[in-house]
């Protein structure tokens, strides 16, 4: 059997930058071993595989190089721009049907061609706040010294949970090195995904890290399920300024390992709380085929 496959780098629109995405745009045949066996040969942060369509205009389950996840951002992002390539969507709004639900997703163009992809992660919830300072920073390789002492450590959800650590500079985001073993449990040892950041970051508004070998991935170029939680926290911790009910910030990630990615995030004030919805760019870089 031959399945054809894309590689897509995402949250940028330069190749051999941003996170690199695989999809496999008909997945229709595969079991759920062979998703998780391509997914481990490509070995990238995850593979996007299409399905056919159950409650949505689109339905996609992503696998990283060890397991599924419900849901996740540049996966998205990639899946989004490969359909609109193939000519599978010509509107700015469908509904995407991943395991952990539908993510309404929004299309922006520009002279007929796409600018960029919205993916809205709804609005996002605190699971738990750390208050271990000096543990979580040994594990990052850090010193307590080292974390924002007025801000909180905390576990916020959009989908999937990611501690969310806040550094003092560039030098000290620089030298983390998340140590797994010495983390406190406060994550589920399954989903153990920790996003450093700072907002010390003169090029940029913000600049952060992601390390997350629980998914078999040292360290993500570009997290974008993490920037739910991210603009969430933000917002409830007055690192915000809103106009009108609305607040937009960049954020940069996958500098530190030659991957710049560039991640928008527009947070609105909404009865219920704030909702966050991220923006990225993408663009194909290979496709071919697997002989299965």
């Amino acid at each position: 059997m031959e399945v054809k496959y894309q590689i897509w780098d995402v949250f940028t629109n330069k190749i051999f930058t941003g996170n690199p995405l695989a999809i496999i745009p008909d997945a229709s045949q595969l079991s759920d071993k062979q998703m998780q066996s391509i997914a481990k040969e490509f070995n990238l942060s995850e593979t996007s595989f299409i399905l056919n369509k159950e409650k949505a205009d689109f339905r996609a389950r992503y696998f990283t190089p060890t397991r599924e996840v419900p849901m996740a951002g540049h996966p998205t992002i990639g899946t989004i721009y490969s359909l609109w390539d193939s000519g599978q969507i010509d509107v700015d709004e469908i509904g995407l049907e991943l395991n952990a639900g539908v993510f309404p997703i929004k299309l922006d163009y520009q002279n007929n061609k796409l600018q960029r992809v919205w993916m809205n992660q709804g609005i996002p919830k605190i699971i738990a706040t750390c208050h271990n300072k000096q543990a979580i920073a040994k594990a990052l390789g850090l010193s307590e010294i080292d974390i924002v002492a007025d801000l909180p450590i905390q576990v916020v959800s959009a989908g999937l949970e990611f501690l969310l650590v806040p550094l003092k500079s560039l030098p000290a985001l620089a030298k983390a090195n998340l140590k797994i073993d010495l983390l406190p449990d406060v994550l589920a040892k399954d989903h153990r995904a920790v996003f450093a950041f700072t907002l010390d970051a003169p090029e940029s508004e913000l600049r952060g890290r992601m390390f997350a070998e629980a998914f078999g991935v040292i360290e993500d170029p570009a997290t974008g399920s993490a920037h739910g939680p991210l603009g969430f926290y933000m917002a409830t911790n007055n690192l915000l300024k809103f106009q009108n009910g609305v607040a937009r910030f960049t954020s940069h990630q996958g500098v530190e390992m030659g991957r710049a990615s560039q991640i928008e995030l527009k947070v609105s004030k909404q009865k219920a709380g704030f909702e966050v919805k991220i923006a990225g760019q993408a663009v194909k870089i290979a496709e071919g085929k697997l002989f299965l």
